[in-house]
């Protein structure tokens, strides 16, 4: 049995206030969803950015591939990052504005790999088109296209690096209902056929259970964890009616 993608061993997070999450522990293995569910203020996005190293924890270890990326040099750390990768709430934060598409979906590939713009349009190309995008997109700037094509293009950059895990934070809450839809199919097809393992990070029951396999509600600096058919039973149906009160 290979070994997870991701490991988080009695992880905490405080700051000056106190305590924002402790204790928190699960494992995250190839081609599987977890999900990150609760109120805005909760720490979901804090655990997320904890993941990928842009926050450090207060306590316990992070483990990427069974490596502690605390313990890497700076440049086995920097070979690693292109195995993880992070969907902010806002896909036009990942690209450059003075970019065109083909300019900023090509910039990782370029980076990590060290190869030429020809080579990584190569390797780009496919991708633009499995996403939905078609090449007159590749002329663009970011202002020009929809939250949704940005969305797009932002996957087809994250899925040119080959990742083994995606954190994804609220990936589609910016986008209308009906593009919400085609995306998450669109991230659900991408994890079939590559492997990669997610990390979701939602407030909507909706969207956690349709993506996720298990999942961790965290609230009040706590936290459970419930599989899909749970979750749907037990947590999501008192959560929606308490919200409608």
């Amino acid at each position: 049995m290979s070994p997870p993608v991701l490991e988080l061993k009695n992880i905490a997070k405080s700051y000056g206030h106190g305590d924002v999450f402790a204790d928190i522990s699960f494992s995250v293995s190839e081609a599987e969803s977890i999900g990150l569910f609760g109120e805005s203020g909760c720490g979901k996005t804090t655990l997320g950015r904890c993941i990928m190293q842009l926050e450090r924890q207060s306590a316990g270890t992070i483990l990427l591939d069974s490596l502690d990326p605390t313990r890497l040099s700076s440049r086995k750390r920097r070979e690693s990052r292109q195995s993880y990768q992070m969907i902010f709430q806002h896909p036009e934060v990942s690209l450059n504005p003075k970019m065109t598409l083909a300019q900023s979906v090509t910039e990782l590939l370029m980076v990590h790999k060290k190869i030429c713009f020809d080579e990584a349009m190569d390797t780009i190309q496919p991708l633009i088109n499995r996403v939905g995008l078609r090449n007159e997109h590749l002329a663009r700037y970011p202002h020009q296209l929809s939250g949704g094509e940005v969305q797009r293009a932002v996957l087809a950059r994250i899925f040119s690096l080959q990742p083994k895990l995606i954190i994804a934070d609220e990936p589609t809450s910016m986008l209308d209902v009906s593009v919400q839809a085609q995306v998450l199919r669109l991230m659900k097809e991408l994890q079939n056929e590559t492997g990669v393992a997610y990390v979701f990070i939602s407030h909507d029951p909706d969207v956690i259970s349709a993506m996720c396999d298990r999942i961790f509600w965290l609230s009040k600096r706590t936290w459970r964890l419930y599989d899909k058919s749970t979750f749907i039973s037990q947590v999501k149906e008192d959560y929606t009616s308490s919200k409608n009160v």
